[in-house]
């Protein structure tokens, strides 16, 4: 029985898997780098991964397409892939704020309010009042609206991305 090839959709939601890991590996990274420094170093690497995994990706669909995909076939792959890896980094993050850390949120918050008032400005001053109001107000984001916006930033940055790196690939590996 003869393997059916697979579909664009297949292959750019593959990608998908390893863009989301890198990406919530940037985003976890990035969150505890402030308690354990050499996070930030790992948190660096997996953003500059980001783009090489993506211009790997595109060049091997470039090359299995014997150099014919079209700008927009190779577009479309890198933004349904970065849909994917967003869908996963959104995921983690709604879990990671709705029941392993509540309270991050409202700890990071109050931090910076007591960061704000340190300055001794009064801008300093007025942005801390500002962030106690919110956290007052109870005008904290919701888990669920945090994760949606970081899709709505993968997908763009990644569309925008792809775009660009499909651009460079079609003129660098131009059929002969």
């Amino acid at each position: 029985m003869q393997a059916k090839p697979k579909t664009l959709i297949n292959i750019a939601a593959d990608y998908g898997l390893v863009l989301g890991a890198l990406y919530c590996i940037t985003f976890f990274g990035g969150l505890y780098a402030m308690r354990l420094p050499w996070l930030s170093f790992v948190c660096l690497l997996s953003a500059i991964g980001v783009p090489v995994t993506v211009w790997i990706m595109l060049k091997r669909t470039w090359d299995k397409s014997l150099r014919t995909m079209p700008f927009s076939g190779m577009w479309t792959e890198g933004i349904v892939a970065s849909a994917f890896g967003g869908i996963l980094l959104a995921l983690a993050t709604f879990v990671y704020l709705k029941w392993v850390a509540p309270d991050i949120m409202l700890g990071a918050l109050e931090h910076q309010a007591t960061v704000w008032d340190t300055a001794g400005t009064e801008k300093g001053h007025a942005n801390a009042r500002a962030l106690r109001l919110m956290i007052e107000n109870g005008a904290i984001p919701h888990p669920s609206e945090i994760a949606l916006q970081m899709v709505c930033l993968v997908v763009f940055s990644g569309s925008i991305l792809t775009m660009i790196l499909s651009m460079l690939i079609r003129v660098v590996y131009k059929k002969h």
